[in-house]
């Protein structure tokens, strides 16, 4: 099947849906995990000392008219792809993957047709990630007059070391209006297992509003004019002038975007309107910023965290803030991977699950195939969806973004997806855990060892 056919597929209900896992487990019962929840924590709209208590800055929110949550790339591709049909105008996209596989295809195709449209199109992928791409695949774009840009190549002025910092996000932004944003990169591995891919479980947002999709390019400008022009980098000959011509480049211009200062007499006078912010880091400033995020929202939470994380290496404050949080009666239970396609990485997680079991916080693998979801939602208010990781790679190396949402129906449909998720899982306890042979336990603690370069 195609994969533009498969929005008639989608799973509307979170409820109803299956886990889409293949190998060995598929057959296993599975328990359905303890997590008691009332129906709706939030049965009216939020209130703004409601979002308060989650959030530090509302004045940094912008207003939608609508933000939709994706799973998977059975909801998420048939969406953007529609939405490049679409497009009229301008075109940007970001993401860390580009796979030239059948669905990097589709997507090419859908490009390609756009631009023949005379709609301006953007495309910037990062080097390593998209380490598969190939100059056949580009050349029909470039032959249409689509700009295409790298992140980070490997060429003459950049040390070795600087190739650890990678252009993680994954954006979209169709017409300076809807913007995706989330996990989901182009390839095969997060198409249906039914239409030939690997089946990956990962989480998109799809935000509709000219205000949000002005933050949104405000990311994309940044990596933009960060990056390197494909013709620089596609022969070596090039890639040494791209080294050269370093010293000679421009400084960055970012154009300031106002604050609404006005966002929250308009939300508290127009129902229907979803506050959504836009976060994202640079190579060197505001790395802390969605680390902050979710430590404010962690600190405050009263009845659950639910947290969904490829991988997932927290650092010191964030384990403390989730012990404590338990402390105060609070469920909190993360789902992880249980084979994470970076072994060095799932092995460096497991050096921590003796602690954070040992305080209180559940932990649940994902049994087969990969897990490479990055979401959270905190008591029907608070839900975060984006490529962010809780690891030292995600927080000191790359540049990431995410959509942060304080709506109690967004929250609840993100909570009700992660508990069907958790339905999927096995949960891991701490007997168990500690069952594990000593050298795999010795392995671990290496692992953690390096987890500044993991």
């Amino acid at each position: 099947m195609d994969i533009r056919d498969q929005s008639t597929h989608i799973l509307h209900s979170p409820v109803e849906a299956t886990c889409e896992i293949a190998g060995p487990w598929t057959n296993i019962p599975r328990p359905t995990p303890v997590i008691d929840l009332p129906e709706h924590l939030v049965v009216s709209r939020l209130t703004f000392e409601e979002i308060s208590r989650y959030v530090r800055k509302f004045k940094r929110f912008q207003l939608a008219d609508e933000a939709r949550l994706l799973i998977d790339g059975r909801e998420t591709y048939p969406e953007m792809l529609a939405s490049i049909e679409s497009a009229k105008d301008a075109l940007d996209f970001e993401t860390y993957t580009f796979n030239p596989d059948q669905t990097g295809e589709t997507f090419q195709q859908a490009l390609c047709q756009a631009a023949d449209r005379g709609v301006r199109v953007r495309l910037l992928y990062d080097y390593i990630g998209s380490r598969n791409m190939t100059d056949a695949f580009l050349r029909p774009m470039i032959d249409r007059g689509i700009q295409i840009r790298v992140y980070h190549p490997l060429v003459l002025h950049r040390p070795i070391w600087v190739m650890n910092r990678r252009d993680h996000r994954k954006i979209l932004i169709i017409d300076g209006r809807t913007t995706f944003t989330g996990g989901i990169n182009i390839s095969d591995e997060y198409a249906p297992i039914d239409q030939g891919g690997l089946g990956w479980r990962d989480t998109h947002i799809r935000i509709e509003g000219e205000a949000v999709a002005m933050w949104a390019d405000q990311l994309f400008e940044y990596a933009w004019q960060k990056s390197t022009a494909y013709h620089e980098v596609s022969t070596s000959t090039s890639k040494l002038r791209a080294g050269l011509r370093k010293g000679f480049r421009k400084p960055l211009t970012l154009g300031n975007i106002p604050v609404d200062k006005n966002i929250l007499p308009t939300f508290l006078s127009q129902s229907g309107k979803v506050p959504v912010r836009i976060i994202g880091n640079r190579e060197l400033r505001f790395r802390r910023r969605i680390r902050s995020a979710y430590l404010y929202a962690i600190n405050n939470a009263r009845k659950y965290i639910l947290i969904e994380n490829a991988y997932f290496i927290p650092d010191y404050h964030i384990r403390m803030a989730l012990a404590l949080a338990v402390r105060r009666g609070v469920q909190v239970a993360v789902l992880v991977a249980k084979d994470g396609d970076v072994p060095l990485a799932a092995d460096a997680s497991r050096s921590l699950y003796t602690r954070l079991l040992r305080s209180g916080v559940r932990i649940f693998e994902w049994p087969d195939g990969m897990m490479h979801a990055k979401t959270a939602v905190i008591d029907d208010v608070w839900s975060i969806v984006g490529s962010y990781n809780l690891d030292h790679r995600s927080l000191l190396h790359q540049l990431e973004a995410v959509a942060l949402v304080v709506d109690s129906n967004f929250s609840y449909r993100l909570r009700q997806q992660t508990l069907a998720d958790l339905a999927c899982c096995r949960e891991l306890t701490l007997e168990r855990h500690q069952a594990r042979p000593w050298h795999w336990k010795l392995r671990e603690a290496l692992a953690y060892k390096i987890r500044y370069w993991l």
